[in-house]
């Protein structure tokens, strides 16, 4: 789908969804960094990143936090097995900046209050402090 498949209302709607969220954020949560796709901020010792796309709606989390050492086989390996169990997002390791990251997507098809963002957003916390837990133990 295109963005010009989309009628003038429908495209109307989901920006003013994503505006509203974003003011919402900016309101709620200390932010480090913006640009016009996402939001930076430290969050329960985790850096996050908060991305939108107008377009399909989307609201994306990306909570990364710093690995002491490169990967093992081992920690690749349950990577693997993490996301075979994740229904909310994917766990990731990146060896060339050494981090392990959590990704998760949530539709943003309705205004999103800051009780139900933060119950999202504590969820994917709860999943990522899971895999990260499970690699470095």
């Amino acid at each position: 789908m295109n963005h010009c498949d989309l009628s003038q209302a429908e495209q109307k709607k989901r920006r003013e969804i994503a505006e509203h969220t974003r003011k919402m954020i900016l309101s709620e949560l200390k932010i480090e960094s913006q640009d016009d796709i996402s939001l930076m901020a430290g969050y329960r010792d985790y850096y996050l990143q908060i991305s939108f796309s107008e377009l399909h709606p989307l609201l994306v989390f990306c909570l990364a936090k710093a690995l002491e050492k490169p990967s093992t086989a081992r920690q690749r390996q349950m990577t693997n097995e993490l996301n075979l169990h994740s229904i909310l997002g994917s766990h990731a390791i990146n060896d060339e900046i050494g981090c392990y990251s959590y990704r998760a997507t949530q539709w943003l098809d309705a205004e999103l209050g800051a009780p139900r963002f933060f119950e999202i957003l504590d969820r994917c916390v709860d999943e990522a402090d899971r895999g990260y837990g499970k690699l470095t133990a």
